[in-house]
């Protein structure tokens, strides 16, 4: 498989054309759905694969690492999918790290997973510290049941690893005509983000998801309560390229755009969503906190606490109005979103969700890049459990 470059939808201007020309001053939100910023960069050494063949290939290297059949599916199509939809730091580049996991024994391969139900729409789902997108999928599908029959349902997890994109969960109710809402956090050693005013690290960077249905493609909505997801600097490291402005602190508390500066060590810190009003996303941060932790039982600072801690919300809104007139509504929602006046240099108005499915349907016509960096760590796992390469 050779490497050739890929400047993504053209070039960054693209975007910058279809996003109201505003991304630079501040003044909207750096949403990984929204924005796809880590989409978007051009790429000078990547390794382009067919989704399929990404796939198939990803799933023989989960099988030789010790995974079953169904997690090996379950977790090689969301990483690729997340890939497709143009979500490169929760897509493949994740494969070698899990890949990591399970050989140090963080991941448990065939980990047994509980649901236990407190009422007609409540759930505790211990995850059992397996791989985080099946454990995510089991508690998204409780959720989708409990809504389905009782009109609302609400689950929690525990002990619940790397769930990678959580736009992927909500996604899965909206294709049935529910409404879902997810927030997920992470253990203390992922605590990253500070909060307003601070210089340690107090939070992480805790995204927010939601979905809707339409009459078609859903509003998907998937955004961190920080500045930008620390997968995101991970991608720029990668690509050996310097961080926006605005993004991250070193350990001093200085600003930088050197993501080495980031990772340290000592490790300094991203900055919460907000800019000037970053008192905002650290609101939004102690949210997602405090509904991934505390109704789970947990404590965030407690450094025995694992795996991400999420939060399903699902609401079946055919209890309040007839199913289709709800996608209808929803569907002139966005419609009366997109009827907006561009503004000057702008080519159009978008909802969350319209440049994912566009990314998705280039991609899938030319294949998945994958970064230099993460295509040399999937290579050495592959040395590693004898896997041929594509």
């Amino acid at each position: 498989m050779g490497s050739c470059p890929i400047d993504f939808l053209g070039s960054p201007d693209y975007i910058h054309r279809h996003l109201w020309g505003q991304r630079d001053s501040g003044i909207l939100p750096n949403s990984s759905t929204f924005f796809l910023e880590h989409a978007i960069l051009t790429m000078s050494d990547a390794t382009v694969v067919a989704a399929p063949v990404l796939e198939s290939f990803s799933q023989k290297l989960l099988i030789a690492a010790g995974a079953t059949d169904r997690e090996a599916e379950v977790v090689a199509d969301h990483l690729v999918e997340s890939s497709l939809l143009g979500h490169d730091s929760h897509g493949i580049l994740r494969l070698p790290e899990y890949l990591g996991f399970v050989a140090e024994g963080s991941i448990t391969t065939g980990a047994e997973i509980t649901v236990d139900q407190r009422s007609p729409s409540s759930a505790v789902v211990d995850c059992g510290l397996g791989f985080g997108p099946v454990g995510a999928v089991r508690a998204i599908e409780t959720a989708i049941s409990l809504a389905t029959q009782s009109g609302t349902g609400c689950v929690v997890t525990r002990r619940c690893n790397h769930v990678a994109r959580l736009g992927a969960y909500v996604q899965l109710a909206a294709e049935r005509g529910l409404v879902a809402l997810a927030t997920c956090n992470s253990p203390i050693h992922g605590h990253f983000v500070l909060p307003a005013g601070g210089r340690q690290g107090r939070l992480a960077t805790n995204p927010i998801a939601y979905a809707f249905p339409t009459d078609g493609d859903p509003i998907l909505a998937d955004f961190s309560t920080s500045v930008t997801p620390e997968g995101k600097i991970r991608v720029y490291r990668n690509r050996g390229e310097s961080l926006p402005e605005g993004w991250v602190q070193d350990a001093q508390g200085q600003p930088t755009t050197d993501p080495d500066r980031f990772y340290g060590p000592p490790r300094g810190g991203i900055l919460p969503l907000g800019g000037v009003a970053a008192h905002k996303g650290y609101a939004l941060g102690l949210l997602v906190e405090l509904l991934g932790s505390t109704l789970a039982g947990l404590r965030c600072d407690d450094p025995e606490t694992g795996g991400n801690g999420v939060c399903f919300l699902v609401i079946d809104p055919g209890r309040f109005v007839d199913p289709e007139s709800y996608r209808q509504l929803v569907a002139g929602t966005r419609d009366y979103m997109k009827s907006a006046e561009p503004a000057e240099g702008v080519d159009e108005v978008l909802v969350p969700g319209d440049l994912e499915f566009r990314i998705r349907r280039q991609r899938q016509a030319e294949g998945v890049p994958v970064d230099a960096v993460a295509w040399e760590q999937i290579v050495g796992h592959a040395e590693r459990l004898g896997v041929e390469l594509p």
